[in-house]
């Protein structure tokens, strides 16, 4: 299994005015990095993945044989959504690598605050413009380590569901997953400077990752309890935030509640993050103890009702009466955290 994945730089425009009858679907914010470089028949923007904006969007066909989808997330997956919808061919250009769902076949739409995945859309091609992807904000761009490390939790919760819940298991996968992580991990330096080896290897990591679980049949060996909590918390608050920051920040309570079934060690990931210049703080992400508090809480009856992978949060006791692993003691050590 493999992705027709096109790298380079100053690419994009010259591939896109090929085409004679093409449909670009982005927002405002990257649309302005090509606007004059660029010629589509149509364009649309969108920045609500709401199931009722998209079935609106779906309605009004535009006039054009492809389309293309440029931007972050929403822009990549309403391109993918509309393509489904109006039997078209789709490419994806990223212009910031903040999450994995560029690569994704699925496209994320959002019912009643709860994000489901719908479609299955395989794009024609994938083009990566490094000179684009500087162009992004940084904290964007880095935050999409989190969708590739989020590894590091997936797989302590893995070793749980297998050992405790009876989980299907395949060590070949399970190594695989966590050399990606691991090789994401050695370029922290790359990283840090969001030089051009620093974005590839972003992009490596996010490939990878994303070609695995679909050979797998599911996002197993990559998303455990630091998704799952924060799939939470965005239901009990309907706020909006940077996926990758909260994805961080989940990455390591997750790993501190797994305790000695994780197969990462949370302080020398908090040392990464730290390192690269990622703030995931609460301040940072208007995230309020008590918040965080009923998220923790809530979390374990969610996984349940959502029927969500099974993990640390599957436990019947995740937190300890007191002391450091009570609910209250997470919470103060998470919102201890700076960068």
């Amino acid at each position: 299994m493999s992705k027709n994945l096109i790298e380079g730089n100053n690419i994009f425009s010259e591939i896109i005015n090929r085409e004679k009858d093409c449909i670009l679907v982005t927002m405002e914010e990257p649309f302005a990095l090509i606007k004059d470089n660029v010629r589509p028949k149509e364009v649309i923007f969108n920045c609500d993945m709401t199931e009722d904006n998209l079935k609106r969007l779906s309605s009004d066909k535009k006039e054009g044989n492809i389309i293309y989808g440029f931007g972050g997330g929403t822009a990549c997956d309403t391109a993918k959504y509309l393509a489904a919808k109006w039997n078209l061919p789709v490419v994806i250009v990223p212009s910031v690598v903040s999450v994995d769902a560029w690569l994704c076949r699925s496209v994320a739409v959002r019912f009643d605050h709860k994000v489901r995945y719908v479609e299955d859309v395989n794009p024609q091609r994938f083009i990566v413009d490094y000179a684009i992807l500087k162009k992004g904000p940084e904290i964007l761009n880095k935050a999409g380590v989190s969708d590739v490390l989020s590894i590091t939790t997936a797989l302590g919760d893995w070793n749980i569901a297998r050992r405790e819940f009876g989980d299907r298991y395949d060590i070949s996968y399970y190594n695989a997953s966590r050399n990606i992580a691991v090789n994401l991990l050695s370029r922290e330096t790359d990283i840090s400077v969001l030089n051009e080896e620093g974005l590839r290897a972003i992009v490596r990591g996010q490939l990878e990752e994303v070609l695995l679980c679909e050979e797998w049949g599911n996002s197993r060996p990559e998303e455990g309890g630091e998704h799952f909590l924060g799939y939470c918390l965005e239901e009990i608050t309907h706020k909006h935030y940077i996926h990758g920051l909260l994805i961080a920040l989940n990455i390591l309570v997750v790993l501190k509640l797994q305790r000695d079934e994780a197969v990462f060690d949370y302080k020398k990931m908090y040392g990464f993050f730290k390192n690269i210049g990622l703030d995931f703080s609460f301040a940072r992400q208007n995230i309020t103890p008590d918040e965080y508090r009923k998220a923790l809480l809530s979390t374990p009856e969610y996984v349940k009702k959502e029927k969500l992978y099974n993990g640390v949060f599957s436990r019947r006791s995740v937190f300890d009466g007191q002391g450091e692993y009570s609910v209250d003691g997470i919470t103060e050590w998470a919102a201890s955290l700076k960068n």
